[in-house]
């Protein structure tokens, strides 16, 4: 059943798979997806284009008036998909019909994947900018993995310059039983719970945000834990990060 709140991650998604949303709103709505099989549906029928499309134009840097073109073609396009109501709604949320305008409209196609390099591009700078908070720096952490737990498992920290930081996942099974993964911080050997659960989409990807400060913490860990988390860990780390 649509509900206001899945109409509102729904016209995200496109725009989630071309990592164009802020940190905050990417987390929120890879939690609603977890629990919404219909933008679990649609995640996995828009994945294989925005994957595909960076590798379906040769990659150049192109002139400002190319951009310009561009950009006004899409907008045009999206105003006559959508009607009146195309012109009030943010140009983030356009983003999400790119995806589909690609798929449903082959004759289009190189074009279409041209303009999602620039779009992307630009929102890229603009996912950058307010990362960074026009100073200092964010960094990225590779994690290492236990493979005899996780076989398939991936997973990196993304931390920003004021030291909150993002844990993201993917080929992690999904917790069954009520269980679900908890995230701990390591500061000189003393471990405590981060205050973040998380589970991941069929697909295995998942985030969690991780509200503490990282500046004074060691180590980054996730565990497998009961529903509601743990007061300390009940098995060793599948997942650590060293920050």
């Amino acid at each position: 059943m649509s509900t206001p709140e899945h109409e509102k991650y729904s016209e995200d998604l496109g725009a989630y798979l071309l990592g164009a949303l802020p940190e905050i709103e990417a987390a929120a709505l890879e939690r609603h997806a977890m629990s919404c099989e219909l933008c679990q549906e649609e995640l996995d029928r828009l994945r294989p284009a925005a994957d595909a499309l960076p590798h379906s134009v040769e990659q150049y840097e192109p002139p400002s008036s190319l951009k310009r073109s561009l950009m006004e073609a899409v907008e045009e396009d999206v105003r006559a998909a959508e009607g009146a109501s195309a012109r009030t709604r943010p140009a983030r949320r356009r983003l999400s019909l790119l995806p589909r305008f690609v798929l449903e409209r082959p004759a289009f196609a190189a074009a279409g994947a041209a303009a999602l390099l620039v779009l992307g591009g630009l929102a890229g700078f603009g996912v950058d900018r307010a990362t960074r908070g026009g100073g200092g720096g964010s960094r990225t952490v590779a994690a290492a993995v236990d493979r005899r737990a996780l076989p398939r498992g991936a997973a990196q920290l993304d931390v920003a310059h004021n030291g909150r930081a993002t844990l993201r996942v993917r080929g992690l099974p999904v917790l069954r039983g009520g269980r679900v993964y908890e995230v701990w911080l390591e500061s000189g050997g003393a471990v405590r719970p981060a205050g973040a659960l998380f589970g991941v989409m069929r697909d295995g990807s998942g985030a969690a945000a991780i509200p503490a400060d990282l500046h004074a913490v060691d180590r980054v860990l996730v565990t497998r834990e009961r529903a509601g988390g743990t007061a300390r860990p009940t098995e060793p780390p599948v997942i650590s990060v060293r920050t």
